[in-house]
């Protein structure tokens, strides 16, 4: 019993030690994709905003829900990293899989499978990031999908939520008819870079991420299956604590605020230009900055309501300004926020802990832009 137990920690922090070295992967290439992707979810987003044209409108709009997908999976490798939810709020599971089932209905309906949805009405909220939880749901169809494709038998996802008030717990059930998955396999489905699809199908990653997001929320994801008759996942997250929510705010709802000034400080030249363009569609007035050194140039020149500040920069970074306003301008250390793609770094998370200041996580959308100089106006 004590070997067994020994090995069975041994596993754990394998496990562990895998999961930690793949989170640290994941947040590098979410860090690297921020900046560009700012641009591309940003810029679509104000192209739909101002064109008239109908055409370019619907051409700007699956722009930008292509391009928001990505933003969504980039904030989901974060998630993952960190091993936290990177917001939450009291959400509807019935929503969110509803949502992931539009995202990828399509493509399950063109694989001639057909989706059978049984979600309980009574099913009270969860406590949770609903990018996070949507990511999961989107990927555990789309694998159900993959299993059904080229199966010569019945082709059927089965969608099911139901409300075990003995748990104080929401369920979540996906099954397929598929294939099914051998016995000594099932035990090891989350395990990352681990994978039952041919080489080149599958990365591996998949079930991982579902697993570190799911415990992130205090929930529980299990898999049955049985050679011939396909695989069930069961998530079990628990209901939030507190009866009678509000609808949470819809996303893309700009907040208002009064015009003011804004100095933006970001060495990547698109970003500035995102930020300038989207504030001054707003009537704000609006300057930027490549570095912290010239930042600190254009505040001996002029007052500013507000600053927006980029972390990682050449030229004095965005810890360093602080400090100098710190010192010279202590009246604006209380006037600025952080706009960063870099959380995950000891050093940035340590600074931000330590500043409490606000911040916004790259990629950038307009609504978040918005409720952040609405946030600091309000303070």
């Amino acid at each position: 019993a004590i070997e067994e137990e020994l090995a069975r920690q041994r596993e754990i922090v394998h496990q562990s030690e895998k999961l930690s070295a793949l989170g640290e992967l994941l947040a590098g290439v979410a860090h690297e994709l921020n900046n560009p992707l700012s641009v591309v979810v940003g810029q679509s987003l104000l192209l739909k905003e101002t064109t008239r044209d109908q055409r370019i409108k619907e051409r700007a709009d699956k722009i930008g829900n292509a391009a928001d997908r990505c933003a969504r999976i980039v904030k989901s490798f974060l998630a993952m990293a960190r091993q936290q939810p990177a917001r939450t709020e009291n959400l509807s599971v019935n929503d969110v899989l509803e949502s992931a089932l539009e995202m990828t209905g399509y493509s399950i309906r063109s694989s001639d499978i057909d989706v059978s949805l049984r979600l309980a009405p009574d099913v009270p909220f969860v406590t949770g990031d609903p990018d996070q939880l949507g990511q999961v749901f989107s990927n555990l169809l789309i694998n159900a999908q993959q299993a059904l494709s080229g199966h010569a038998g019945r082709r059927k996802i089965k969608i099911v939520t139901r409300y075990e008030r003995h748990r104080s717990a929401v369920i979540v059930k996906i099954a397929d008819t598929g294939p099914g998955i051998p016995k000594h396999i099932v035990s090891r489905i989350f395990e990352p870079f681990f994978t039952t699809k041919e080489v080149g199908s599958g990365t591996g990653i998949g079930l991982a991420f579902c697993h570190r997001i799911v415990e992130a929320h205090d929930g529980v994801i299990r898999a049955t299956s049985m050679i011939g008759e396909g695989t069930a996942f069961f998530i079990r997250l628990p209901a939030a604590g507190v009866a009678g929510y509000g609808i949470a705010q819809e996303k893309g709802e700009a907040l208002s605020a009064d015009q003011t000034s804004v100095l933006v400080v970001d060495d990547e030249a698109d970003v500035a230009e995102l930020i300038r363009e989207i504030l001054e569609r707003d009537g704000h007035e609006v300057a930027t900055a490549d570095s912290g050194a010239k930042a600190l140039r254009e505040i001996t020149r002029r007052s500013f309501s507000i600053i927006l500040s980029d972390l990682n920069m050449p030229n004095l970074d965005g810890p360093t300004l602080f400090e100098e306003l710190n010192q010279g301008y202590p009246e604006l250390t209380d006037r600025i926020a952080f706009i960063t793609g870099d959380t995950m770094s000891p050093k940035a998370r340590s600074f931000l802990n330590s500043a409490e200041r606000p911040y916004l996580e790259k990629p950038i959308r307009p609504a978040e832009l918005r409720a952040l100089v609405a946030e600091l106006l309000s303070d």
